[in-house]
């Protein structure tokens, strides 16, 4: 057996140490050898750790931009031209390496540092040097100025060719800006990680039926595996991941109150999210996914519980929403994609933050009205799975 752990180095006693002490003593492991992990000749550490959780976002843009990235999945190649090219190109993850996760969740999202090669700056992003030099400015009201200052810039453009921009060259604009601010470090990369439940999908058709799978984390796992639960064969495909997506930004929106504050006015058994996190039989199971379907069309079910923070998004999730209603195709994978990122890119551009946020923009979300009781994380099963076999 090998276990492998993170060891406290403040620690006099080891576990190790005491594996050597009680060696030949009946009823415990036997110690046969123990070492330090090494990555490129450094102990490996939790200083190592790059990557933070979700919750650690600190505005709705950088926020976005982190869910546009995975949408993106994790290529060098989105830093390239093909970043100011057709969007459905990136989701690499499925379209290259055939790929299905099967498992989004908030825990499996993570943000992480950029990391962009040395000295492939210029050629990953077609700039000019002055908006390269505005990105470096990392003081918000800098950064909302220069938006500003963009966007004069971008309407005297129109006026001068004598007419007004589309939506497309917007979203083309918008995802320039994005590029430009994460090779300054302004914004993030997404990072997707827990591969366990992965599945291969056919190159030929990104589809995969399964006997009885039902994978995925319950409270962002799809309306449509929810609801087929009982059948003994369910189809996967690589638009599956998509709707998980919109279910974790929606699940943000409403339990949190603000970057790494989960809501303190209400338990999210008070909220919308209440089916979410009660599954405890085959029907809550049915339940959830119809419940979810009903998001689709009853949007302000879910708007209106968002908090303070996040009510600047409400515009953007009732898209996203109602994409996976009437827009939501059962065969074009990619036009899925396109649509799904095309919203968040445009929420990215457009959304108005509230200004100077604090705490006390939201004195019931903190709890600063009353005792500061802490909040257990809720408690649902993390994973999932059920399998059956035919005779």
């Amino acid at each position: 057996m090998v276990k492998d752990s993170w060891t406290c180095v403040n620690r006099v006693s080891r576990e190790e140490d005491i594996l050597r002490k009680i060696q030949d003593l009946k009823g415990v492991p036997q110690l046969i050898a123990a070492w330090t992990v090494e990555i490129s000749g450094l102990d490996d550490g939790t200083h190592l750790c790059l990557a933070t959780p979700l919750s650690n976002f600190n505005s709705i843009r950088k926020l976005l931009s982190v869910f546009i990235d995975i949408l993106d999945s994790t290529s060098e190649q989105r830093f390239t031209v093909q970043i100011l090219a057709t969007p459905v190109a990136h989701m690499t993850l499925v379209m290259q390496y055939f790929i299905l996760h099967r498992d989004i969740s908030d825990n499996n999202l993570m943000i992480y540092p950029c990391d962009i090669p040395k000295g492939k700056t210029k050629q990953h992003c077609k700039v000019e040097a002055s908006s390269s030099e505005r990105c470096l400015r990392d003081d918000k009201g800098s950064q909302d100025d220069d938006r500003d200052s963009h966007a004069e810039s971008r309407r005297s453009d129109a006026v001068d060719i004598g007419k007004e921009e589309t939506h497309e060259q917007k979203l083309r604009w918008w995802d320039q800006e994005r590029c430009q601010q994460i090779q300054a470090g302004i914004l993030h990369n997404g990072l997707l990680i827990d591969f366990d439940y992965a599945t291969k999908l056919d190159q030929s058709q990104p589809r995969v039926l399964t006997a009885g799978d039902h994978t995925g984390t319950i409270p962002f796992m799809l309306a449509s595996i929810l609801i087929g639960y009982k059948k003994d064969e369910m189809t996967h495909s690589a638009s599956d991941d998509l709707e998980s997506i919109i279910y974790v930004l929606v699940w943000m929106c409403v339990l949190y109150a603000g970057p790494g504050t989960v809501r303190q006015d209400k338990h999210i058994t008070q909220t919308v999210l209440k089916p979410w996190v009660s599954v405890t039989n085959p029907t809550n199971v049915v339940n959830l996914g119809l419940h979810k379907r009903g998001l689709t069309t009853e949007l302000s079910m879910v708007t209106n519980e968002f908090t303070t923070f996040f009510k600047p998004l409400c515009s953007t999730v009732n898209k996203l929403l109602r994409a996976l209603g009437s827009n939501w195709s059962t065969t074009d994978d990619a036009l899925n994609y396109k649509t799904i990122r095309d919203i968040l890119l445009e929420g990215f551009g457009t959304v108005e933050e509230v200004p100077n946020w604090s705490g006390h923009k939201d004195v019931y979300g903190y709890g600063l009205l009353r005792e500061n009781a802490k909040r257990k994380y809720p408690s649902y099963a993390t994973t999932w799975v059920v399998r059956q076999r035919c005779h």
